[in-house]
């Protein structure tokens, strides 16, 4: 038993943690610098955590509240977001 649990955790992290390289590699794609991706992230994960539904504008309203204004959010990026915190158990 504990031997499936434990495929069963690797497997989750594992998802989890191809979720967070997409979503560091888009938000690179979209000029953001490696250095303060994870703290935009963590931004990010505190704007989803209170409305998990919301959409792109009110998101990057959200994220300019926390001084996040150079960086415009879309879909895909809160998509790929929120499957990354979900597997993470956050959301």
């Amino acid at each position: 038993m504990d031997l499936l649990l434990n495929n069963s955790n690797s497997f989750k992290d594992s998802i989890a943690s191809n979720f967070k390289q997409r979503l560091f590699h888009r938000l690179k794609s979209k000029g953001m610098i490696m250095d303060i991706i994870p703290s935009y992230i963590r931004s990010m994960k505190i704007c989803l955590v209170n409305k998990p539904n919301m959409n792109p504008l009110q998101a990057n309203k959200q994220l300019q509240l926390l001084g996040w204004n150079d960086i415009e959010l879309d879909y895909d990026i809160i998509q790929l977001a929120i499957a990354c915190f979900e597997t993470e158990g956050i959301l």
